[in-house]
């Protein structure tokens, strides 16, 4: 099954993905340097959209360079950031929650913060 391609194993389909989204963001940078030679977006667009394909990029080699057996490499700083956003994520969850019993904020306002917090929390997830 594994040589067919039918069935991968999920080391290599994590090294698939990684690899996918590596040629995606490389993509994408490419394109966004035509765009910005052609001076047809704003430079203050141009360089959000750098800044998102690149943290995208650095993830996707984090995650190739990553052997599963070990942690990855304490130096990358993509990963460190992530790793330090969860925890903080973390924190401002408890700290909603504690405004929320405290009756200092409405269920409303609690569930709209926490939604945004979940799916940033997803978003480090999917890199």
């Amino acid at each position: 099954m594994r040589r067919s391609g039918i069935a991968l194993e999920p080391d290599d389909t994590e090294r698939e993905e990684a690899s996918a989204r590596c040629h995606l963001a490389d993509a994408g940078i490419r394109r966004l340097d035509e765009l910005s030679d052609l001076e047809a977006v704003p430079d203050v667009v141009v360089e959000r959209l750098r800044r998102g394909l690149t943290a995208r990029l650095d993830d996707a080699r984090d995650r190739l360079a990553d052997d599963s057996t070990t942690a990855a490499p304490a130096g990358s700083a993509d990963l460190v950031y992530r790793r330090l956003r969860r925890a903080l994520i973390a924190v401002e969850a408890m700290e909603l929650q504690r405004l929320y019993d405290e009756h200092a904020i409405s269920g409303t306002t609690r569930r709209r913060l926490q939604r945004s917090l979940d799916l940033e929390e997803a978003r480090l997830a999917d890199g």
